[in-house]
């Protein structure tokens, strides 16, 4: 199993077995240890039974035996569910049904799922696919850099630059006493703040070539964030070396943080890119319904988004990931390449007067 992507999403909206799909989304608590998620897996398998009991025989049948193999998956007390979560999707079938998992290093936004339908319930993957995105963190001083990944909840270092400071011209030397102690003195403090101007050069070419250097790893690697800590000064010069046009440069904070071991780091940069998430969603909520106020590049409602998904011409959808109309929007969305923004809390109070679905069109 492997992190969801949109494109896995894309794909998996087109698959539609002759009896349906059975799908399943589960969050597991690391302190959870009396199994809570097994219960509600086992409840929503019942619920779907008992559902189905007035349908065709053959359905009945071939529904009680896909509950049957999902419940039998997680039996198996040696078998360690993923991270934090994980979606799965099951074709409803007597024997021999096709199976689909993805793990997840982050919980998926809805509650523990059991859903049967025509086709998968994508939504939430799509939302968990943008949860898990990976992201690059530089955290630097003004003589270091170090560079980290964030994917899926945790940190991984990637590389650690150091500037190293080869001349000794700083250093007092001792010398015969001077007929004139006040051109002496004027010569000394001179050399100081030659070399203190040399040094404050070659830390700010230090750190424009590590910005450079992230910027190719975060291209290379796909990650379209790049967060940086340190001292406004030194992120400015680090910024200006990063020259890749795909990353997107956050200040995360100001914090002297370069000697922090990486497990104690998880907390800031975690809290950093929830905060960044949320501005995001603010923005984008906020540009939806300003284009459909002014008519040009928006629409508004679940009926005229749903006939610009249909003609193709929605650049973005944005919707409440709660309302009814969710996963058939979605799934108009992937079909026209239309990008994704489903939003919770305050940002998706902001497309209430919408009826939670606004959209940015192409034309």
């Amino acid at each position: 199993m492997s992190q969801p992507t949109l494109d896995d999403a894309r794909a998996l909206s087109e698959w539609a077995p002759p009896m349906g799909v059975v799908s399943v989304y589960l969050r597991f608590d690391p302190g959870d240890r009396g199994g809570a998620w097994r219960t509600e897996l086992r409840n929503g398998l019942d619920r779907l039974l008992e559902a189905a009991k007035e349908a065709p025989h053959e359905r009945r049948v071939a529904l009680r035996e896909t509950a049957r193999r999902l419940a039998e998956r997680f039996e198996d007390g040696e078998l360690r569910p993923p991270p934090r979560g994980e979606a799965g999707f099951v074709e409803v079938a007597e024997r021999g049904g096709q199976e689909r998992w993805w793990a997840s290093g982050v919980p998926p936004l809805v509650a523990d799922c059991v859903q049967l339908g025509e086709r998968p319930a994508v939504a939430p993957l799509v939302e968990l696919s943008y949860l898990a995105e990976p992201r690059g963190v530089a955290v630097l001083s003004a003589e270091r850099v170090r560079l980290l990944g964030f994917a899926e909840g945790a940190l991984e270092e990637m590389e650690d630059w150091e500037l190293t400071v080869t001349s000794l011209d700083w250093r007092e030397r001792k010398s015969a006493a001077s007929a004139n102690p006040a051109r002496t003195q004027g010569v000394s403090a001179s050399g100081h703040d030659q070399f203190g101007e040399r040094l404050d050069h070659n830390r700010h070419r230090f750190l424009v070539e590590c910005g450079r250097l992230a910027g190719h790893q975060m291209e290379r690697g796909n990650a379209r964030d790049l967060l940086v800590f340190g001292p406004a000064s030194d992120v400015e010069s680090f910024n200006a070396g990063v020259a890749s046009p795909g990353v997107e440069l956050e200040h995360g904070g100001d914090g002297d943080l370069i000697s922090t071991p990486t497990g104690r780091l998880l907390e800031p940069v975690a809290d950093a890119v929830t905060a960044l998430r949320a501005r995001r969603d603010e923005e984008i909520a906020e540009r939806a319904v300003q284009e459909a106020q002014g008519g040009s590049r928006g629409a508004a409602g679940p009926q005229d988004t749903a006939e610009a998904l249909a003609e193709g011409r929605v650049e973005r959808l944005v919707l409440d990931a709660a309302i009814p109309a969710a996963e058939q929007l979605v799934c108009s969305a992937l079909a026209s390449g239309a990008r994704v923004s489903l939003l919770r809390g305050e940002p998706a109070q902001r497309l209430a007067a919408a009826e939670g679905v606004a959209a940015i069109l192409r034309y």
